[in-house]
C-alpha cells in the first residue's frame, strides 16, 4: 500500500493513464451494418464472397403496395413514373418492376425483348390481357406482382462495400422522400428487404449506445445514494468509474473493435461491474474512525489489505468468464470478449489506485456514520436465522428448483430472426409480414452449380440438372420462389413457338439453346450464368426468418443433392440465409465451449483459494444455480439462443461466483474462530450480506438499463441477467450457507456414530 505515500502522484498517473484513451473516444468505430457477425476467414463466407462478385451483389429491398386491382392505367403509370424517380437517385445500383422489366415476345418461331410496359393501355380489355399475361410469367409472379394482381413490387438493388458509412441511410431516406410524393397514388407503402432491416438494426443499436450510458449513470447515481446517503461517494464513485469507462472504450480504438450491437453491451455491463469493488470498499467506512488524517490513511489501508485478495479474484474470475467467449468463432463475440476482458483489468486497477487515493482527499469522514436508506440488518437477521431453522427445507427447494430448471432447459431452441430483434410493433416487422404474405419471403440463398467445361450450361442434359433442384426446391415448405438461367430458356422457348404453353420447356438441343441466346438482347440473364456458361445460379426466396426453419430447408436440399449425386457438376449452397445457419451452429459450439473453458478455470481456482475440497465442491453449487435457471427460464418461454443470449452463460458464471468468494472467504475466516459452523454462517451473513446485497443490486440495475434497448436480444440479456443477479444473491446467502450447514450435521453425525 505504499501508493499513499504520495497520493496526488497516483491520481495524476491515472488521469495521464486515461487520456490516449480519452483523445481517441470519437474516433471508435460505429458499425452501419450487421455483416461482421459472419467470420470472414470461414471457407463458405469466402465462397459466398467471391460468388458475388461473379454474379453481382445480391442485396436488395422491396417496395410494394396494394391496391383493388394494379392493373389500372393509374396504378401502372405510378409504377412507372416510382421507378424511373428512383433509377436517377446515384446510390441506386439498379431499380426492377413491371414498367422496366424484360418481356420475351414471339411468333414464327422467333421471338424479341422488350419492356413488358413500353405503354400503357387506357382500354380495360388490353389491361385485362396484360394482368393475364404478367400473372401467368413465373418471371413475374411474386416477384413483381401477387398473384391475386393487387400487390405490386418495385426491387431496389444497392451497391456494396461503397466506403461511405452513411450509404444505407443515404438511400433508404431519398427512397422514402421519392415515395412521399406518391403518398396519395400508393396509400400505405412497404418496404422490406436486407437493406433495411441492417441499417434499422445499425441505427437502433447508435440509439441504444446514446441512451444506455447517460442513464445507467443516473440508475447507479441514484442507487449509491440509497445505500450510502453520502454526495462525496456518489462523487467518487462517479469519478472512478468514468476512468474505466473511458479506458474501456478507448481501447476499442486501439484494438481495432467496433460498436455493434454485441459491444454495445459493454457499457452499462463494466459500468455497474466497476462498481461492485467500489461499493465493497464504501461498506466498511462505517466500521471505523476518520476523525484525523493519520486515521483516514492507516483505515483505508486496512479496508484496501482486508479487501484486496477477494476483489482480485472476483475480477479475476470475472474477467475469466468474459475472456472464455474468445473461443466463439463469431468476430463480434471475441470483440466483446476482449474489450471486457481489458474492462475488468481497468475497473481493478481504478478502484485499489485512484479511489482510495480521491478517498484520502475529499471531506466525507463525517458522512459514512449515516445509516443508508436501505437499512438491510433486519432483513440479515432474517436471512440468517431463516437458514438456521430451515437449512433442510432451502435444500430441498433449492435442488428442486435445478431439477426443474434442468427439464426446461431440453425446450431451448438455437436461432437466430433477425426480424425477432424488431419489437412486434415496428415497421420493419409490418413490412415483412405484408411482404412475405402477398409476394416472396424476404430472406435469401443461392445454389452454386458449376460445370466441368466451358458452354456445359448450353446443353440440355446440364440444364435438366438446374430443373431437377429447382422442382425439388419449389415442394418445400417455406420455399416461396426459385429462379434461375433455366427459367429465362423455357420462356424463350415458349414464345419462339408461339407463345404455346406447352412449350414452357428446356429446348429440346444445344443448338436451339444457342440460338435462342443469339436472339435474346437483354441482360437479365447475366444475374444466373457467367460469360462462359460453366457457372449458375439459383435464386432462392424463402419465408422463414428463423435460422431453425431456414436450417430444415438446407437440410433437405443438401439432402436431396447428396443423394441425387449429380455427376460432373460441383453443387453446394451459399448465400445470406446459409451464413446464418453457419453462425448459429458456431454460436452453439463456442457456447459450450466458453462455459465448460470458464467453469472449469473458475472451480479450479475455487478449489485452490478455499484450501478445502468442501468448500470447493459446494462453491460450485450455488453457481450453478443461477445458470441453470437462467437456461430454464429461456427454455420455458421460448427465449432463443442467440448472438446476445449466448454471452448470458459464461459472463453469469464469472460474475455470480463474485459473492460467493467473498462469501467463502469470510466464512473460512470465522469458522476459525467459531464454535459451531452456525455461528461462523451468522457471522458471515451480518458481516458480507450488505455488500453482497447492494452490490448485486447494483449490478441488477446495471443490467436492468437494458431492457430499455430498442433491440430484443438485448431486452432479453439485460432481463435474464438481472434474473441472474437476483437468484445468485438467493444461492449465496440461503442455498450456500444451507449447504454449509447441512454437511456440518452431516459430518458431526458421523463423529457422534463412531464414539457411540
Amino acid at each position: 500500500m505504499k501508493i499513499f505515500i504520495n497520493r496526488y502522484v497516483v491520481i495524476i498517473l491515472s488521469l495521464i493513464l486515461t487520456l490516449p484513451f480519452l483523445i481517441k473516444l470519437g474516433k471508435v468505430k460505429v458499425e452501419d451494418n450487421v455483416d461482421y457477425f459472419h467470420d470472414k476467414q470461414n471457407p463458405d463466407i469466402k465462397f459466398y464472397d467471391s460468388f458475388k462478385k461473379l454474379f453481382e451483389n445480391d442485396e436488395f429491398f422491396i417496395i410494394a403496395f396494394k391496391k383493388k386491382d394494379i392493373f389500372t392505367s393509374k396504378n401502372l403509370k405510378t409504377i412507372k413514373l416510382i421507378t424511373k424517380d428512383l433509377e436517377s437517385l446515384k446510390e441506386v445500383r439498379e431499380v426492377k418492376s413491371l414498367s422496366n422489366i424484360d418481356h420475351t415476345l414471339g411468333e414464327n418461331e422467333f421471338f424479341i425483348v422488350k419492356k413488358f410496359l413500353e405503354t400503357i393501355p387506357e382500354d380495360k380489355d388490353e389491361l385485362k390481357n396484360l394482368k393475364d399475361e404478367a400473372l401467368s410469367n413465373p418471371l413475374f409472379e411474386k416477384n413483381f406482382i401477387s398473384k391475386d394482381g393487387k400487390t405490386g413490387a418495385i426491387i431496389v438493388y444497392v451497391y456494396e462495400n461503397t466506403g461511405d458509412s452513411e450509404y444505407r441511410k443515404k438511400t433508404i431516406n431519398k427512397c422514402r422522400s421519392k415515395l412521399a410524393e406518391y403518398k396519395a397514388e400508393t396509400g400505405e407503402v412497404f418496404i422490406g428487404g436486407w437493406t433495411i432491416t441492417n441499417y434499422y438494426l445499425s441505427h437502433l443499436m447508435q440509439k441504444d449506445l446514446k441512451n444506455f450510458i447517460p442513464v445507467t449513470y443516473l440508475f447507479i447515481t441514484i442507487a449509491i445514494f440509497l445505500i450510502f446517503r453520502n454526495l462525496w461517494l456518489v462523487f467518487l464513485s462517479f469519478s472512478s468509474i468514468s476512468l474505466c469507462m473511458i479506458c474501456t472504450m478507448g481501447v476499442f480504438y486501439y484494438l481495432g473493435i467496433s460498436i455493434n450491437n454485441v459491444t454495445t453491451i459493454i457499457p452499462p455491463l463494466v459500468m455497474a461491474l466497476a462498481l461492485c469493488d467500489t461499493v465493497h470498499i464504501f461498506s466498511y467506512l462505517g466500521n471505523y474512525s476518520f476523525e484525523t488524517k493519520s486515521e483516514k490513511r492507516a483505515n483505508i489501508i486496512v479496508i484496501l489489505k482486508k479487501l484486496f485478495l477477494p476483489c482480485f479474484l472476483t475480477s479475476f474470475t470475472t474477467a475469466i468468464g468474459f475472456a472464455s467467449l474468445y473461443v466463439s468463432e463469431i468476430p463480434p463475440i471475441k470483440d466483446f470478449a476482449k474489450a471486457a476482458t481489458i474492462g475488468m483489468v481497468f475497473e481493478f486497477v481504478f478502484a485499489f489506485t485512484f479511489l482510495p487515493s480521491m478517498l484520502l482527499l475529499v471531506p466525507f469522514e463525517k458522512a459514512v456514520e449515516r445509516k443508508s436508506i436501505l437499512n438491510l440488518d433486519k432483513l440479515l437477521g432474517l436471512i440468517s436465522k431463516t437458514v438456521r431453522s430451515h437449512f433442510m427445507l432451502i435444500n430441498f427447494i433449492g435442488f428442486s428448483v435445478i431439477a426443474g430448471s434442468v427439464y426446461f432447459t431440453l425446450d431451448i431452441s438455437t436461432e437466430t430472426n433477425v426480424i425477432e430483434y424488431f419489437k412486434k410493433n415496428s415497421d420493419i416487422q409490418k413490412s415483412n409480414q405484408f411482404i412475405k404474405e402477398n409476394l416472396a419471403g424476404l430472406s435469401t440463398f443461392d445454389i452454386s452449380i458449376q460445370g466441368k467445361k466451358e458452354d456445359a450450361f448450353k446443353e440440355p442434359e446440364a440444364l435438366k440438372v438446374i430443373e431437377k433442384i429447382q422442382t425439388y426446391m419449389d415442394k418445400i415448405k417455406g420455399v416461396d420462389k426459385t429462379l434461375s438461367f433455366v427459367d429465362f430458356l423455357k420462356d424463350m422457348n415458349k414464345s419462339f413457338h408461339n407463345e404455346n404453353d406447352d412449350f414452357l420447356i428446356i429446348p429440346e438441343s444445344r443448338e436451339m439453346v444457342s440460338q435462342y441466346l443469339l436472339i435474346y438482347d437483354s441482360d437479365d440473364i447475366k444475374e444466373y450464368i457467367n460469360n462462359d456458361f460453366d457457372h449458375a445460379r439459383i435464386s432462392v426466396r424463402i419465408s422463414e426468418d428463423s435460422t431453425k426453419e431456414q436450417k430444415i430447408i438446407i437440410q433437405k436440399i443438401n439432402a436431396y443433392i447428396e443423394q441425387s449425386g449429380f455427376d460432373g457438376f460441383s453443387v453446394r449452397i451459399t448465400g445470406r440465409v446459409f451464413n446464418d445457419v453457419i453462425m448459429i451452429d458456431s454460436l452453439v459450439r463456442s457456447q459450450i465451449w466458453s462455459l465448460f473453458i470458464a467453469g472449469f478455470i473458475i472451480i479450479s481456482i475455487m478449489f485452490v483459494i478455499m484450501k478445502s475440497f468442501k468448500l470447493g465442491f459446494l462453491s460450485i453449487i450455488p453457481n450453478l444455480l443461477p445458470i441453470i435457471i437462467n437456461f430454464g427460464i429461456m427454455g420455458f418461454f421460448g427465449i432463443p439462443l442467440n448472438a446476445a443470449t449466448a454471452l448470458i452463460a459464461a459472463v453469469a458464471l464469472g460474475i455470480a461466483v463474485d459473492d460467493t468468494i467473498h462469501f467463502l472467504t469470510t466464512y473460512s475466516k470465522y469458522s476459525k474462530v467459531s464454535a459451531t459452523a452456525s455461528q461462523a454462517v451468522d457471522l458471515t451473513i451480518m458481516d458480507k450480506g450488505k455488500a453482497i446485497i447492494t452490490s448485486s443490486f447494483i449490478l441488477t440495475i446495471g443490467f436492468g438499463t437494458l431492457v430499455l434497448s430498442s433491440f430484443v436480444p438485448s431486452i432479453y440479456f439485460g432481463l435474464l441477467c438481472s434474473i441472474i443477479m437476483v437468484t445468485a444473491v438467493i444461492g449465496d446467502l440461503l442455498f450456500l450457507p444451507s449447504l454449509i450447514l447441512f454437511t456440518y450435521k452431516i459430518k458431526n453425525r458421523e463423529i457422534a456414530d463412531e464414539v457411540l
